[in-house]
């Protein structure tokens, strides 16, 4: 009889190790989630909308490069 508890502790210890290692496995997989949206600007000289952190400030306007905030100045 004690054997039979044994084996039924083991297989039991078993699948519960496996189950966790799964749901580890399943967690990591998972991919990261998204940065956060960003606010779109247009640029002051051709209207292309893009992101505040990658256009150009001047003057409290917002350029999509340095020749658009120039032919602006002109």
């Amino acid at each position: 009889m004690t054997k039979i508890l044994l084996i039924a502790i083991a297989f039991a210890a078993v699948f519960w190790l496996l189950r966790n290692h799964r749901r580890r496995a399943d967690r990591a997989a998972q991919p990261p989630p998204d940065a956060p949206a960003e606010d779109m600007v247009a640029c002051a000289h051709c209207g292309v909308h893009l992101p505040r952190g990658e256009s150009l400030i001047s003057e409290a306007r917002h350029f999509c490069s340095q020749e658009h905030e120039q032919e602006f100045r002109r």
